[in-house]
């Protein structure tokens, strides 16, 4: 038999195999869902559409995590468990990944971009698998190591966006998807707090605080970047009219840290277009006013809802943030310290390599009741940043993340600096803000490494390397 003949025999069982396979997939989504209902028909087929059309794309997937991982209640979330105690935010990382591989297999040959932050990122997720080992070591549970080491290793996405999201995906699909995800967030939080509050008194206030709120700082900075540097690609109008319900959201969860990371980063968003006006040109006048302008039109749009609603925001906003002179009005803010303090003494028998990923501690915690109950409760996070680093992964840890965070910051400011095209300079901006302010965020937030928004922080990294290195491509 001849090789073409050959060729051609095993095409035609390949192509019958094809056809089999198909055939039964019909039978399977489609035939046996009839059996049952119109609607199961529907729901099952619909759904496969749905996800053969969204997903099957590495930049698809990446977008549908990013709308997921922050519209998504993280009660919905922890409902959704996949087969092998994945969540829904992981069974789609791995779904991007796998796609990632196929592409880079059969369509680029191994062919892999690399980025000026690379190294970095690379080194922070090998000091992440050194900490398993020292988990490992020191005999920790194996289920919470595994529940633990996950959400550092997010920062694999990071290498996602950078070999397969161009800049104009980058700035024209990711980004206007973070801020809409943080408008529909604004619109759940502000509808959970009508609805919890009593409106025919003028004292009332419940406090709508998780982890979605997290997105309205980082949304507020972009929109106040996009103002500052580029208002004209979406028009004034439409960035006020998103700045607007999304300050709302963000003052009604009365986040003392949100706030304080917000106010930097406005802070740097003026001082970065200061300083890059011409000697001539530069007014410390007009910067001020431009402040004030933001700064009022964020609390201006809360006192108004709160003579339209008679919601007691200002008292409250007040009484919270009375704290920051003293400490001690909030036991929430003395068991906060406690807890610090106890997680200090257990960094200090292992400063180097920290305890390893599912390490657990013994944290006071605050009781039921008005008063200052304190008892102890096993634990496995520390509501601070860099304590959790310490604690998890020592100096070396420690490290490793300013290393990231400074690169990745001198790569936003440096590419600030070189681009003359307002996009481009609206984000990175807004990205040289967004690191300052959570970075002082960060000693009393560990969201950064723990948590869910570690996603979205590996997608906005990776959103910078691929706008610092397409602008890097245009100069040379």
């Amino acid at each position: 038999m001849s090789a073409d003949t050959l060729l051609l025999h095993r095409a035609k069982k390949d192509g019958i195999g094809l056809i089999a396979a198909a055939v039964v997939a019909q039978v399977i989504f489609i035939a046996l869902p009839n059996l049952f209902s119109w609607q199961l028909s529907l729901l099952v087929s619909g759904g496969l559409l749905a996800a053969g059309s969204v997903l099957f794309s590495v930049r698809r997937t990446l977008l549908v995590l990013l709308l997921l991982v922050i519209i998504l209640p993280a009660k919905v979330l922890f409902a959704l468990v996949l087969p092998g105690g994945f969540r829904l935010q992981e069974g789609l990382l791995i779904a991007a990944l796998l796609f990632a591989a196929i592409d880079l297999v059969y369509c680029r040959r191994l062919n892999l971009l690399s980025s000026a932050a690379d190294l970095p990122v690379a080194l922070f997720l090998l000091v992440t698998a050194l900490s398993v080992v020292v988990g490992l070591v020191y005999g920790n549970e194996g289920s919470q190591i595994l529940r633990d080491m996950r959400f550092p290793l997010y920062y694999l996405i990071f290498f996602l966006v950078t070999n397969f999201v161009d800049r104009r995906f980058a700035l024209q699909g990711l980004l206007p998807a973070l801020v809409l995800s943080a408008l529909v967030v604004s619109v759940e939080y502000v509808l959970e707090f009508l609805g919890a509050i009593d409106l025919s008194t003028g004292t009332s206030f419940v406090r709508v605080a998780r982890l979605q709120g997290l997105s309205l700082p980082l949304a507020l900075l972009f929109i106040v970047n996009q103002l500052v540097h580029d208002p004209q690609r979406y028009g004034r109008p439409l960035l006020i009219g998103l700045l607007l319900p999304i300050s709302l959201a963000f003052v009604i969860t009365v986040g003392r840290g949100m706030w304080i990371a917000v106010g930097i980063g406005l802070v740097c968003t003026l001082l970065l277009h200061y300083f890059d006006q011409p000697a001539q040109r530069r007014s410390a006048w007009r910067t001020g006013v431009l402040f004030c302008g933001i700064v009022t039109a964020v609390v201006g749009t809360a006192v108004i809802f709160q003579m339209a609603t008679g919601a007691a925001i200002g008292a409250h906003a007040l009484d919270r943030s009375l704290t920051f002179m003293d400490y001690q009005r909030d036991a929430r803010v003395v068991v906060r310290l406690l807890s610090y303090g106890t997680a200090l003494e257990a960094i200090l028998h292992h400063p180097i390599l920290g305890h390893g990923q599912g390490a657990t501690i013994q944290l006071p915690s605050l009781g039921y009741g008005t008063a200052l109950y304190i008892f102890t409760s096993s634990s496995w996070t520390v509501d601070s940043l860099y304590l959790t680093l310490l604690w998890k992964m020592g100096l070396v840890g420690l490290a490793a993340f300013a290393y990231m965070a400074y690169r990745l910051l001198r790569l936003a400011y440096r590419t600030f600096k070189q681009s003359d095209e307002p996009q481009v300079r609206a984000f990175t901006s807004a990205a040289v803000a967004l690191l300052v302010g959570m970075g002082v965020m960060g000693i009393s937030d560990a969201s950064m490494v723990g948590g869910r928004f570690t996603l979205v922080f590996g997608t906005i990294f990776g959103m910078v390397a691929v706008v610092a290195r397409d602008v890097d491509k245009g100069r040379t």
